[in-house]
C-alpha cells in the first residue's frame, strides 16, 4: 500500500497542472528530473549532517563513514539503468495521459509481473511450488484488473 501510495505521488503533480492547457505530460519529465536531483542532494546533505552529528563535528570523519557511490565501476551501468527508467517512465506519463489514469497507471504497474518473472526464473528470488503458484495466481489476478479496468475505460469513453 505504502508503494502504492508513492507511486502515485509521481503522477500527481502531471494531474495537478493538467488542466493548464500548456502543461502537457512530457514537459513534467523535466521537472521530475530536477526534483529528483535535488531531493537526492538534499538526502546526501542531511546523511553528511548526521555522521557529523554522530561523529562530533569531525568533518573528515563524518565524509569517510558516508557510502562509496562506487562511480568507476557503476557509471556506466548506472547512466544505462537510468535511461531505461526514464524510457519507461515517459512511456508511462503518455500511456496514462492517453488512457487515463484507470487504465494507464494499470498497464504500468502491471510491470511488476515482469519484475517477477525475473524474480522466478533468473534471480531465483522466489522459491517452492506453492510460492510460485500462489505468484501465479496472484498474476493473473493483476491481469483480469487490468482487463477488466481496460473495459470500463471502453465502455465509460463511448
Amino acid at each position: 500500500m505504502l508503494w502504492s501510495i508513492i507511486s502515485a505521488c509521481l503522477i500527481f503533480p502531471l494531474f495537478f497542472f493538467f488542466a493548464s492547457a500548456r502543461t502537457k505530460g512530457l514537459n513534467y519529465v523535466i521537472s521530475f528530473g530536477i526534483g529528483a536531483l535535488l531531493v537526492t542532494v538534499v538526502l546526501w546533505i542531511l546523511r553528511y549532517a548526521y555522521n557529523l552529528y554522530q561523529c562530533k563535528g569531525n568533518y573528515i570523519e563524518a565524509y569517510s563513514v558516508l557510502p562509496s557511490m562506487h562511480l568507476k565501476e557503476m557509471w556506466l551501468v548506472g547512466a544505462i539503468c537510468g535511461s531505461l527508467w526514464q524510457m519507461a517512465n515517459i512511456g508511462s506519463i503518455v500511456s496514462v495521459q492517453f488512457l487515463g489514469e484507470g487504465v494507464g497507471y494499470s498497464v504500468v504497474q502491471a510491470a511488476l509481473l515482469v519484475s517477477g518473472l525475473w524474480g522466478i526464473f533468473w534471480f531465483k528470488e522466489i522459491r517452492g511450488n506453492q510460492t510460485i503458484l500462489f505468484w501465479i495466481f496472484s498474476a493473473l489476478v493483476t491481469v483480469l484488473g487490468v482487463l477488466l479496468l481496460s473495459q470500463e475505460h471502453m465502455h465509460g469513453s463511448s
